[in-house]
């Protein structure tokens, strides 16, 4: 396996797991009914777990990418995730197109890639692409003064700066909150001091750890019912990616699969693992494709939003797998063609 960490491999995949899950409550029609029933409260839950999506991304993105230095080649690289987000935007367009008889022309669909519209869920791409530019100074500031000392202060002004507003400032302003919504820069700091302080993450004691995520994932639970029971669903800056909910369970799930061991062998599971963690951008904006045409179909033969819930496993993993097939399919073309130019 050389030095690929099984467990980011791991994150990777809840990551867009999660992403999928937490679009069912985004499609379903979740966000618009009062909270009344167990479903539904469980929804909220579950919500906390699978909203950690993006951010379970962006720290897996400061573990692998660490070390990065500004050079030709990294800037080069940008230009394959730029290469798939066209080619999965113009392949949802056309397919949504022949399906759906959509009127978005062509030459919208061309203009849609400039402000990421084409693929609905492609916002994700305009952040990467800035934040990855940044990575080298991010790195920069990071390796500047290796003591952890240094490292806590850069963890702490991240907090305050992107996290902290949304817990104090429910009431009123108390943290200057300008800067909340430079959050990626936050989580990307919180992957790189697990990948700095890996050794020392792997010695915390895994009962106590799980004490301490039980309770204070019990404790965000709690107050997410108490704040939406009888009521729609509160869409906050504390529950937002740049809450700091997300924050804290995000590192939780983190810590808690950091802290798995590394198997001694590669297992079919394992290659199926680094096969899906290779592709997950791929698979997330596939995603956008396979959520339109499932749910277009699902809402119509199951009208009642309450009744949705009971099918979540089965809509969440028929979408997943099918992103991922096309993810497959379009991956795989694509080296090819690669494989045929350097020939």
């Amino acid at each position: 396996m050389g030095n690929r960490v099984y467990q980011i491999d791991v994150l990777k995949v809840m990551a867009i797991f999660f992403v999928i899950s937490v679009h069912f409550l985004l499609n379903t029609g979740f966000y618009d009914i009062d909270i009344q029933s167990f479903s539904a409260s469980l929804g909220i839950i579950l919500r906390l777990i699978f909203i950690t999506s993006v951010p379970l991304f962006i720290i897996a993105t400061g573990f692998l990418m660490g070390t990065k230095k500004l050079s030709d080649k990294y800037i080069a690289k940008i230009f394959r995730v730029i290469i798939l987000y066209v080619l999965v935007s113009m392949i949802d367009w056309l397919t949504q197109t022949l399906v759906f008889q959509n009127d978005l022309s062509m030459e919208d669909a061309l203009l849609g890639l400039l402000d990421f519209s084409t693929d609905s869920y492609s916002w994700y791409v305009e952040m990467y692409i800035g934040l990855y530019l940044l990575i080298p100074l991010l790195n920069a500031a990071w390796h500047y003064d290796l003591s952890k000392q240094y490292h806590i202060y850069i963890i702490m002004v991240s907090t305050i700066l992107f996290f902290l507003p949304s817990l104090f400032n429910g009431l009123g302003k108390i943290l200057p909150d300008w800067w909340t919504n430079a959050y990626p820069i936050g989580y990307y700091y919180v992957g790189l001091y697990f990948k700095t302080y890996l050794e020392e993450i792997k010695k915390i004691s895994t009962k106590r750890l799980l004490i301490w995520s039980v309770s204070i994932f019990g404790m965000i639970s709690f107050l997410s019912l108490i704040d939406n029971y009888d009521r729609i669903f509160a869409w906050t800056d504390a529950n937002d990616y740049m809450g700091y909910q997300p924050f804290l369970v995000a590192i939780l799930i983190s810590l808690l699969i950091l802290k798995k061991g590394q198997p001694k062998k590669t297992t079919k599971f394992h290659n199926l693992l680094i096969l899906l963690s290779n592709m997950t951008l791929t698979i997330y904006l596939f995603s956008d494709l396979t959520d339109s045409l499932i749910y277009h179909y699902f809402n119509r033969l199951v009208p009642n939003v309450a009744s949705r819930f009971a099918w979540a496993p089965v809509i969440v993993l028929l979408s997943f797998t099918l992103a991922s097939l096309l993810a497959y399919i379009l991956e795989k073309m694509m080296s090819l063609i690669y494989q045929r130019r350097r020939a």
